[in-house]
Formats: C-alpha cells, structure tokens, sequence
C-alpha cells in the first residue's frame, strides 16, 4: 500500500469538498496498524473466525502474516462458554484456546507466547459466529521476537524433557546437582561423644547454548538421604544434567561421626567433583562443615554445604542434623553427648535446572 500524508479530519474545518479526501488519507494512514490481525465473521458466517492479515517482526526479519481463519469452533453443550482466539509472538499462526462452560463464563488464560485478539461469546444453541459474538482485545506488546528478547524461563524440579517455547533461538541454562546428607554418629558411652560433618552441596554450572537443545532430556539430582543411624557416612546427592550439554555432579555425603573422648574434631567434606558444559559458570559445590567435641556435653555436628541456590540443613549439637532445603544443598551433620544411641543427619536436598529462553 502506498503512503500518505495525514492530515486530521474536521468537518467543522474542512470543506464539503475536501473533507471526504482528507478521511481517506486519514484512514490510509491508519489503515496498516488499526487493521492488523483484526478478527471478524466470515462474509457467510459459519463456526470459524476471520483474522485480516497481520506483520509482526522476528529478529530483524519483517514477517508478513496473510489473511487467516481459525478452526471450526464447537459450540457448547450445557452451559454459554467463553473461547479466546490468540496469535504465536514469534509467527502470528492464529489459535483457540477453548473456555470452560458456565452459568457466568469466563474467558480462559492467554498461554505464555500467545497474545490476544479477540473473545468468542458462544451459546448452545450457537451455529455462527457473527461480529455481535466478538470482542476485539488486540494487545501486541509482545508480538514478534526482537532478537535476544527474554520469552520465557522454564524450571524443571523433576526429570523430564525440555521442549522450548516457539520462537527460542538461545538458551541460557543453569544446572545443579543435588546436595549430600550429612553424616551420621556412632552410640557413645559415659566417657565418649561424637560429631559428624555435613554433606557437600552439589555442583552448579551456567552456560549459553545456542543450538541442539530442543528436545533434551533433563535430568535432577536426588538430594542425598539420610544415613542409616550410627556410624555411617552420609550419601552422596545425584548428577543433575541438561542432556549431554552441560552435567552437574552431586554432593558427597558427609563424614561420620564415630565416638571418641573429647577433644576432637570430625574431617571437613569433600567437595563434588567438577561440573561440564558450562560456559559461564563451572563451580563445585560448598563443602560440608566438620563437627567437633569439647567436652561430654560439648557437641556440634557440622553444617551441610550451601549451593548457588541458598543455605544448607545446619548442624545440631545434641539431635539430629536438618535437612537442606535451597535446591542442591547439603544436609546437616549430628552431634551425640556421652551415652546417646546411634543417630542419622540430614538429608541433602534436590537439584534443579532452569531454562531461560530468548529469541
């Protein structure tokens, strides 16, 4: 379409004979934005919606959407129900997303990447979609994917696949490995006690990742159980991994607490082996704290590792060590005063991965 200069319609101003050409030019003018994706009936209404044509930018790329219909919309069966029709931010594809019938409906959620353009006031006895149905809602703040734009961040707490949201041309991942568990203490006698150190948090790593990522299996680490009670080390946390790109090790458990005549100290924890894949950030996780005994009633377990994520489970001086909570931090280690029964320690907590996408 070719331009024109715009010039603000008055018919109090303007003459009889220049202001109908002053209106076209205005509406020329206007015509591209104001007219961009707009929904309507069909010229013969049936169960489907028109959309005019539409542009959206993707990166530095200007994309022309042609003239589109959605599907053959269903009309209710109990109850009215409110139906949403929405364009892709990254290439303007138009879909429904389908209410939930009801006395008073309610128009459903927009998905992440989706913006709105119209709502669809469906009756039972509906068997066209007439403008009266529509309510134009068109917001394209979101449209289109200036390159390196945040789209989304998916966080995965459990193992699953990872399926990027459309558009996504680059990842930023974060990847940690679940924490170990503290360690646990031996029974003491009236002239012992013991002291275990706690568990490792496990390795973080961050990197960019700018391709190969649609579809790869992410992995969590377990956090480290608690040990059986008694003179056991604690148990290591599992590898969290995105695919074979980036792997994150877990934290080692840590060391027990045998008893022994204050005083003593129990060894410092390892830290988790190395992570790989990261770009970014390649980190091992924190080390346990170790325990120690001054006296027969002078204990204090070791506090676990603190992760990227936060804080550890802490060490007790008389119970039992508390379990990590921040993803991939260690548990806290065990103190046991002269003649206390074996103990266990806190358990490590879980890894996580989080995904953060752009266009």
């Amino acid at each position: 379409m070719s331009v024109n200069t715009f010039v603000q319609p008055d018919s109090s101003s303007q003459s009889a004979a220049t202001h109908p050409g002053i209106v076209d030019g205005a509406v020329s003018v206007l015509a591209r934005s104001g007219d961009n994706f707009a929904p309507h009936a069909q010229s013969t209404p049936n169960m489907t919606v028109a959309l005019d044509a539409g542009h959206l930018m993707i990166g530095q790329t200007l994309v022309e959407q042609a003239a589109q219909s959605t599907g053959t919309i269903t009309a209710p069966t109990t109850n009215p129900r409110i139906d949403r029709i929405v364009v892709d931010n990254a290439t303007g594809a138009v879909s429904v997303v389908t209410g939930v019938e009801a006395a008073t409906p309610a128009a459903p959620a927009i998905p992440a990447g989706k913006s709105p353009v119209a709502q669809v006031l469906l009756q039972t006895t509906s068997t066209a979609i007439t403008n009266a149905m529509l309510t134009d809602e068109r917001d394209f703040t979101n449209v289109g994917s200036p390159a390196g734009r945040l789209l989304n961040v998916q966080t995965f707490t459990s193992s699953g696949t990872y399926m990027p949201t459309p558009g996504t041309n680059m990842v930023i991942v974060e990847v940690q490995g679940g924490g170990g568990s503290g360690g646990g203490t031996a029974t003491t006698t009236a002239s012992t006690a013991a002291a275990s150190s706690g568990g490792s948090a496990g390795a973080y790593a961050k990197a960019l990742i700018t391709s190969g990522f649609s579809g790869v299996s992410v992995t969590i680490g377990a956090g480290g159980a608690a040990p059986t009670a008694g003179a056991n080390n604690g148990n290591a946390g599992g590898t969290s991994s995105f695919g074979s790109l980036v792997s994150s090790p877990g934290g080692p458990g840590g060391i027990a607490g045998a008893a022994f005549s204050p005083g003593f100290t129990t060894g410092v924890g390892l830290q988790s082996s190395a992570p790989t894949g990261g770009n970014i950030v390649n980190a091992s996780g924190g080390s346990g704290s170790p325990g120690f005994g001054i006296s027969l009633t002078g204990v204090m377990g070791g506090d676990g590792g603190s992760s990227f994520f936060g804080g550890c489970g802490t060490g007790r001086g008389a119970g039992a060590g508390l379990n990590a909570v921040a993803p991939g931090a260690g548990g806290g280690g065990t103190g046991a005063v002269a003649s206390v029964a074996a103990r266990s320690a806190g358990a490590g907590a879980a890894g996580i991965v989080i995904i953060h996408e752009y266009a």
